[in-house]
């Protein structure tokens, strides 16, 4: 099965980079070095590929930190005035962050050869966070996050238009997607929508798979990236997370519970955050009074790992909706942020996407039945959003409450995501 990742091939997009550098991140093996080494096949470059791991680009990079010009042929002057000429040549730096200097080497290289080379640089969670420190690098790179597949990054061949798919005069009457998108639907939400597993589509693969994720994830890359020491204790409040996910998050109740202090699991939190394990949904307060302002819901990138439907249902939605709005962000659609809803005495709604600082969709999560649930009705009164819809994983639903309000099937509501 082909896998085509939509959020990650945006970032090749030449209308949209000028000669920027494109900065990919996203959770380890979520195929970043795969979407990379294509577009080098695609230009017919595949010799541009250097991978910082690697003993021997370490070795050719001491003796000449210029070496992977040995496959460019001879660089031609550098334009007096830039014009609208793009680069020629790609190069990808697999992991390139690992060397100690790598924001001053990367704003040499581009100031130097970015006129004729477009540099691609990938990287997990230490990417991510270091291109934040420092400014060297500002105006010459965008950052792309590639995260767990969606439906669309399966069924190739489907177009995607966030203004016709949101702006349309027959949205009412949505239809049903065909078989193949609703497969691709259920085989996510049952396994991984990490590519590997995935494709593989055995459970018992999944789960010696799932098995070495997370240990990679809480031993090599939390000790290349932190001073943290207690990996077994760390490991304890990963087993302790998958009970929480769906509620505000209590800090103090876990550094109870693992005899460690509030900032020390506060500190943990921050790492898994860091190394694509976890991912936080922050309460939304605006408008709302008597609203849950600070306790953020946690949810997993693989939703593999949880048992309970509803737990796994909401956070694969989470997933979803997560990946969308960054998506829709970084393609200049307008200024997208995910938040829940929750006041103090109860009333919860698990989604709700902001654009350009307004409500513009409440999104509940049901585990079965389609009546709607009252805390929907709640905050679609006083938020006042474009749409809220209560979600659900089977079936072939679509009900019209209110206008503006549904009741929808999973796969249906997939389709006006990325």
């Amino acid at each position: 099965m082909k896998i085509y990742q939509v959020v990650g091939t945006w970032a090749f997009d030449e209308r949209l980079l000028g000669k920027r550098m494109i900065f990919l991140a996203g959770p380890r093996q979520i195929g970043k070095t795969t979407i990379s080494l294509l577009k080098l096949k695609e230009l017919k470059q595949e010799n541009n590929y250097y991978n910082w791991d690697v003993i021997s680009v370490k070795r050719a990079f001491s003796q000449n930190p210029y070496f992977f010009l040995e496959n460019i042929p001879e660089p031609p002057p550098k334009p007096i005035i830039s014009g609208n000429s793009l680069p020629k040549y790609w190069v990808v730096f697999d992991e390139f962050h690992k060397h100690p200097k790598w924001k001053e080497l990367l704003k040499g290289y581009y100031d130097e050869l970015g006129h004729f080379i477009r540099f691609i640089v990938c990287g997990s969670a230490r990417l991510d966070l270091y291109r934040k420190t420092g400014e060297s690098l500002i105006g010459r790179y965008f950052l792309f996050r590639m995260f767990p597949l969606g439906p669309n990054d399966i069924i190739l061949g489907r177009s995607f238009n966030f203004r016709k798919a949101w702006d349309a005069e027959n949205f009412y009457t949505l239809p049903s997607p065909p078989p193949d998108w609703k497969e691709a639907t259920r085989q996510l939400y049952e396994i991984s929508g990490f590519p590997e597993p995935f494709i593989k589509g055995e459970k018992s693969f999944y789960m010696r798979w799932k098995d070495a994720h997370l240990s990679l994830l809480t031993t090599e890359e939390i000790r290349n990236l932190s001073r943290i020491s207690d990996i077994v204790r760390l490991q304890e409040l990963v087993l302790l997370l998958p009970e929480k996910i769906g509620s505000p998050l209590s800090i103090n109740s876990l550094s109870q519970l693992l005899q460690a202090s509030f900032n020390t699991v506060k500190l943990w939190l921050s790492a898994l955050e860091k190394v694509y394990l976890l991912f936080f949904i922050p309460p939304y307060s605006e408008r709302l009074s008597r609203s849950i302002k600070k306790e953020r819901k946690c949810y997993f990138w693989d939703w593999g790992v949880l048992e309970d439907k509803g737990k796994r249902f909401e956070n694969f939605l989470a997933v979803q909706l997560a990946r969308s709005v960054s998506a829709w962000n970084e393609w200049g659609l307008g200024e997208f942020h995910l938040y829940y809803v929750r006041t103090r005495d109860g009333k919860e709604t698990d989604f709700l996407v902001v654009k350009n600082r307004k409500p513009f969709m409440l999104v509940d999560v049901k585990i079965r039945g389609t009546s709607i649930d009252p805390s929907l009705l709640y905050f679609w009164e006083r938020l006042r959003p474009r749409f809220a819809f209560q979600v659900v994983p089977e079936g072939d639903i679509l009900k019209q409450v209110r206008p503006g309000i549904f009741v929808v099937d999973v796969s249906r509501f997939l389709t006006l995501l990325v």
